[in-house]
């Protein structure tokens, strides 16, 4: 389905059809078209395709074997019929899909689909007479264009299309504008007078001020409107009660989940939806702007804002509304039958409209649902308008578009710090590849009435897998838990259920190597440990039994393949709220808070139905059997005790989400009564930092009694030159940029087991190289493995490695007459600073370079060049997660990303020396590794010696090699040259 813009101001469809012969003499006519169908009628695949219908108007029955279907004057063959026919008044269904198949008897799909903004559709007989054309028309969604009467009439659109059956029903002759409104929406200062106009003539303007879409009895509108601070005005909507709990019943006193009544009037804007109407046309699409009247204007939040624009009885109706106990439940269930139309507004905190669209809305969650404040997931459908969200909600982040997204309430939290699964997932970024849930905080207003805060977030499910992975849904199986399936391919468990009765088969010890060695060729054992490990520390007890989401990308495992594409199983976190000591009675651990063992309660071979029955330990219970993989889970444990789980880390945190809150938090208790008082609130941060200073030194106590280990060890890693290198423990980087870690890095010190070996690294920043150990240890190998006895000082120590040239602009090449040079891993753990060999990334001066531009400088920009807020990601680290970045993919290569200034992304170099070679061949791979709307260009080009520009490297086509796979060979002048270089 192809889809642009939207239709033109007024199509009067007696005028759009053209024919080579008289009407008479036609007896297959185009009877019916739809070219943006997202929910009309599914095709054999079930999917939602273009289609075009075809009518005999004749006595006789056609067979239109030879004849052509197009979208193209100039090729009105592009798809010919098979042998099939069309009787006497009978219609025949086409699919316009792009899949191209043309068996008779089955349902028929052209080669070619149909633009909704306007595209021709011809229908040619095999002695070249155009039979039937159907001129350029912009089409919405789900509406088609059609004769009527069936044949020879005009041409109507229809809401309610009928493929394979008359148009009988009610039609439009012409679709008309959306209302154009003087003001956008947003944040303003003062009182502003709103005017609505319309493009098309003779039009009725109506308009709704309560989010209800305007009808033929809205209000017609006749003199501008003012738009003011509504503040002062009767709360409307936020006295609807939103669960059935009565406040400060004996129930509320224990579960703290009643609505409660507003303590006063609370922030309002002003709504306004407005359409435009006229006899025998279809009303405009309902355009709506929400706006803000203070005199903060944008600056009145720390938060960005969301405005959700919807028909009030969506939400609260008894029968309809998907956010009250209603007549059924309403607010518990779901479904797309419980999916209501809203209209988004997105501004950013400087007041900038991020995006402003339609979209469905559902209730998320489960038992929260039943909370006075609800979390909503938002979907992007064709339906609504935009199929996709197309902007990137978080800054950190290097996904440019959503089909799915969270504003949620904080789950079990949201009465409590409001914070706790948004701060406890930040954890893990930067320090695992688990997928965690992004967050960020928003401000949101329900038809214009405040709604508190609520938490951007990323929703887990198909469409996250194909914006993060490029993995599409009928590729993966994603299930959670005692192997439930919740998306992708049913048949993708059969593999989970095959590593299920492996592990579990006692013929098949995990003690033994070989046996652990083939689980790891069905689930990534480091993604899995990170999930338990993480859960662990958190004292999440609404875990293991609940809260397993886990994901496959069904093929066979590749131990090359990119991340997320080699086969195995992978694990997701999401939904921690139990987690920091919830106060809640019902929250196991509760009377413990941070002394819970959660170790052991995830170790129980027999634990209850619920949290922790005997399915939901037993992967993890057996590994653990497996001393590479419980030395493994004890040391990657202490990695992030040492770092992003250190106390000070953890206290820093918890009082940066706080900070951020703070601010809000008066007007948000004032709104919902949860907390009761600002003072509860700061009493719940505070027991969360109880727990965030005691559960280091409890989990260490956990470690050494659960696995009998002998003690404590401290490991000191002193750098004495912090230019020329880093050192690597276990899994962490012990750099700045590590969280946790901090500026003193170069003395840096952390705690280890004794008994467990640990492994060390050390690596030399570009121009440098390894010497050798110093301190309590010597020896002369980068990578050492150590077992701790006793506390243990070490110096690793680095020299200016003269192999490597001055000037970094000019790496070393390399000899092709010894071998031939391949370069295809880049660890994303390599220093800053550092190149592959022979090799080097370079950057230009000019912001947005192109081809012509000098690249100046290698990839590094100095801290003075960086803005206040880029301090997480300063310095060039291979993985980064922000800004523009070159990052490490293992055996994948490297990516570029550009999000920021395009200077920071130019060529990668390679040098090579082609002395006494004849011809030199080249072969290169380039794809997309996460789709964005971000446009690539990518040129291979060469040049011989350091200066001079670089020329193109050109295919069989004589054409510059872009973007594409294939192997070329260099032109005679790269060959028998002491430096050719490479460029892409």
């Amino acid at each position: 389905m192809k889809k642009t813009g939207l239709w033109s101001t007024l199509i009067i469809i007696l005028l759009t059809i053209a024919s080579v012969k008289p009407v008479t003499a036609r007896q297959v006519v185009l009877n019916e078209v739809m070219a943006s169908n997202t929910v009309t009628i599914a095709d054999n695949d079930g999917e939602y395709s273009d289609w075009v219908e075809l009518l005999n108007t004749g006595t006789d029955p056609v067979n239109l074997e030879g004849y052509g279907l197009s979208d193209d004057e100039l090729m009105p063959y592009k798809w010919v019929f098979p042998d099939v026919s069309v009787g006497a008044g009978e219609f025949l269904l086409i699919w316009a899909s792009n899949k191209d198949r043309r068996v008779p008897g089955d349902p028929l799909h052209t080669n070619f689909a149909i633009s909704a903004a306007g595209e021709k559709v011809l229908i040619t007989a095999p002695d070249g007479n155009r039979i039937d054309m159907f001129a350029p028309v912009s089409i919405p969604a789900d509406v088609s264009l059609g004769r009527q009467p069936d044949g020879t009439g005009n041409w109507l659109f229809f809401e309610v299309p009928t493929p394979g059956e008359p148009n009988t029903g009610s039609g439009y002759e012409a679709l008309l504008e959306p209302v154009i409104f003087s003001h956008m929406g947003g944040f303003y200062t003062a009182d502003i007078t709103l005017t609505l106009g319309s493009p098309d003539e003779n039009v009725r303007i109506v308009y709704t001020t309560d989010g209800s879409e305007p009808d033929e009895n809205a209000t017609e509108y006749t003199v501008p409107i003012t738009i003011t601070d509504r503040s002062a005005e009767p709360n409307g909507i936020s006295m609807i009660p939103t669960n059935f709990m009565e406040p400060d019943s004996p129930v509320d006193v224990t579960y703290r989940e009643a609505w409660r009544e507003p303590a006063g009037l609370v922030t309002k804007g002003s709504v306004i939806r407005a359409r435009a109407l006229r006899g025998g046309a279809r009303p405009g699409a309902v355009a709506t702007h929400s706006y803000f009247v203070w005199p903060e204007g944008e600056g009145r939040y720390d938060f960005p804002v969301f405005s959700i624009t919807a028909d009030p009885d969506d939400f609260f109706d008894d029968e309809r509304g998907i956010y009250v106990p209603g007549n059924y439940d309403n607010m518990f269930q779901s479904g797309p039958e419980w999916e209501r139309p809203v209209h988004i507004e997105f501004w950013e905190t400087d007041g900038t409209l991020a995006f402003s669209q339609g979209a469905g809305v559902r209730i998320h969650g489960n038992t929260t649902r039943s909370r006075a404040r609800k979390s909503l997931r938002l979907y992007a459908r064709d339906e609504y308008g935009d199929s996709w969200f197309n902007y990137p909600l978080f800054p950190d982040k290097p996904v440019e578009r959503y089909k799915r997204f969270l504003l949620r309430n904080s789950g079990n939290d949201w009465s409590e710090s409001v914070f706790r699964d948004a701060f406890m997932q930040s954890l893990l970024k930067g320090s695992t590849r688990l997928d965690i849930q992004y967050a960020r905080p928003a401000v949101v207003f329900l038809n214009g009435e405040y709604w508190g805060i609520h938490w951007i977030r990323d929703r887990f499910d198909d469409h996250y897998l194909s914006t993060h992975y490029g993995v599409e849904e009928h590729e993966m199986t994603m299930a959670e838990n005692d192997q439930e399936y919740t998306r992708g391919d049913p048949a993708g468990l059969g593999h989970f259920e095959e590593m299920w009765n492996f592990i579990s088969n006692p013929n098949n010890p995990m003690v033994q190597q070989i046996n652990f060695e083939n689980v790891r060729t069905f689930m990534d054992t480091e993604s899995f440990r990170d999930h338990f490990m993480a859960n662990i520390y958190f004292g999440n007890t609404d875990w293991p039994g609940n809260h397993q989401l886990f994901w496959r990308k069904n093929v066979p495992y590749n131990p090359e393949a990119p991340y997320g594409h080699d086969g195995r199983w992978r694990w997701m976190i999401f939904d921690t709220d139990f987690g920091f000591w919830l106060d809640f009675f019902y929250v196991p651990g509760n009377e413990t808070g941070p002394a819970h063992n959660t170790l052991a309660f995830a170790l129980q071979d027999d634990g209850p139905d619920w949290p922790n029955p005997a399915w939901s330990t037993n992967i993890f219970r057996r590994l653990m059997t497996n001393q590479g993989f419980r030395n493994s889970f004890i040391n990657r444990f202490a990695d992030m005790l040492n770092t992003a789980f250190s106390a000070d880390h953890v206290l820093f945190e918890i009082d940066r989400f706080a900070g951020m809150l703070d601010p809000e938090m008066d007007e948000h208790i004032s709104r919902w009564g949860r907390p009761l008082t600002k003072t509860d609130w700061l009493s719940e941060v505070n027991r969360m930092r109880e727990y965030g200073s005691q559960r280091e030194e409890f989990l260490r106590q956990y470690l050494r009694q659960q696995f009998l280990l002998a003690g404590d060890a401290d490991l000191t890693i002193n750098l004495t030159d912090e230019q020329a290198g880093r050192v690597q423990v276990n899994t962490i980087l012990i750099d700045q940029q590590t969280p946790g870690i901090g500026e003193d890095f170069a003395n840096w010190q952390g705690q280890y087991f004794r008994g467990i070996p640990v492994t060390l690294t050390a690596i030399p920043k570009y121009g440098y190289r390894f010497v050798e150990w110093h301190g309590d240890i010597d020896s002369r190998e980068a990578s050492i493995t150590i077992t701790l006895s006793g506390d243990t000082n070490l110096v690793p120590v680095f020299e200016v490695d003269d192999t490597v040239p001055v000037d970094p602009m000019h790496p070393l090449p390399f000899n092709l007459s010894e071998a031939d040079y391949t370069f295809g891993f880049w660890s994303p753990e390599e220093p800053e600073g550092s190149f592959p060999p022979n090799m080097v990334f370079q950057q230009s001066a000019v912001n947005d370079p192109v081809l012509a531009d000098v690249m100046t400088e290698p990839y590094n920009i100095p801290e003075s060049d960086y803005n206040a807020d880029d301090k997480p990601t300063l310095g060039f680290p291979y993985n980064n997660t922000r800004r523009t970045r070159i990052n490490g993919l293992g055996e994948a290569g490297i990516s570029f990303l550009n999000t920021g200034r395009g200077r920071d992304l130019g060529v990668a170099v390679l040098a090579l020396d082609t002395r006494g070679a004849e011809r030199v061949r080249v072969s290169w791979s380039a794809s997309t590794v996460v789709p964005a709307s971000r446009a690539y260009a990518i040129r291979l080009q060469y040049r011989i010696g350091t200066e001079g520009d670089f020329a193109d490297v050109t295919g069989a086509d004589g054409e510059p090699v872009e973007y594409m796979r294939s192997t070329v060979t260099l032109m005679c002048s790269c060959a028998g040259n002491t430096i050719s270089r490479v460029s892409a």
